[in-house]
């Protein structure tokens, strides 16, 4: 016999039951597509909280000269098209 699952959540059981219904799928499709969306959702965040650590850690070693170049001058010509 295959791995097993027990929900002993009323609410979580008839919740999923209904979503298979509605989507023509088993429960434990159901089941295993929040799963994973979720994992996705909570790795999403995770790589999203590194960046913006990363960009603090960036941000606290430039100096005032760097910080106030300006890039558009640097990128874009007086009419406003890349060099």
């Amino acid at each position: 016999m295959g791995v097993q699952m027990n929900i002993k959540n009323a609410e979580a059981a008839e919740l999923a039951g209904k979503l298979a219904a509605l989507e023509g799928k088993s429960v434990t499709q159901v089941v295993l597509e929040a799963l994973r969306a979720r994992e996705r959702e909570l790795n999403k965040e995770a790589k999203i909280a590194a960046l913006l650590e990363l960009c603090r850690d960036t941000a606290a070693r430039m100096t005032n000269k760097v910080s106030s170049l300006d890039i558009d001058a640097l990128l874009y010509d007086e009419r406003g098209l890349p060099k």
